[in-house]
């Protein structure tokens, strides 16, 4: 491939010569300086539509009053590892961010999902499911494991398992499709 490039170079060296002595006793022009007037126009048009688009993707949003926060709140509930251990517990919920305690903003980050932790991801998906459609009223709830995302932008769980109860199962599962597909796009697992 190189010494395809290298073999080129002279031969466009070359042609561009032959269009210069051509066209060189036009009125406009030869074709060769044309032709850099010409990249240069364009140049000067693409490099401020180029920062403007660069400062739009990467601007900032701003809190608006319009748009309410996510937030999801901790029903009394008893963890899975409480009910093997036979001790009564309850969810702990994550604190909430406040004007003057804000989520720590990573510059590198263009993440916009809310990090959780996995027993209230399990109940946001199991609320959410219970609503989405009649007969996933008895669902008991999901398990929710990590998993290692395989790009950035992939999401770092996955619902390993469904308890049913008492609900139609072929309606839990469509409804949980939905909720999971979209829920992986607002939340992502904390680190603790």
């Amino acid at each position: 491939m190189f010494a395809w490039i290298l073999i080129l170079i002279p031969w466009l060296a070359l042609l561009s010569l032959i269009l210069h002595d051509a066209t060189k006793e036009d009125s406009a022009g030869s074709a060769i300086s044309i032709a850099a007037r010409n990249f240069k126009a364009l140049i000067g048009w693409t490099i401020p539509k180029a920062r403007r688009l660069w400062a739009f993707s990467h601007r900032v949003p701003r809190k608006s009053a319009s748009k309410p926060a996510v937030k999801i709140m901790a029903a009394t509930a008893i963890s899975s590892s409480s009910i093997r251990q036979g001790e009564p517990g309850a969810i702990k919920q994550a604190p909430a961010s406040s004007p003057q305690n804000p989520p720590k903003k990573k510059w590198w980050r263009r993440d916009h999902r809310v990090p959780v932790a996995i027993p209230e991801l399990e109940l946001a998906i199991s609320e959410a499911v219970r609503k989405a459609a009649p007969g996933c009223e008895d669902l008991v709830g999901v398990i929710v494991r990590h998993t290692p995302p395989k790009s950035n932008l992939d999401p770092n769980w996955a619902v390993h398992g469904v308890r049913f109860g008492k609900a139609d199962r072929k309606m839990v599962n469509e409804a949980l499709t939905g909720v999971v597909e979209r829920m992986k796009k607002e939340f992502l697992l904390s680190d603790d």
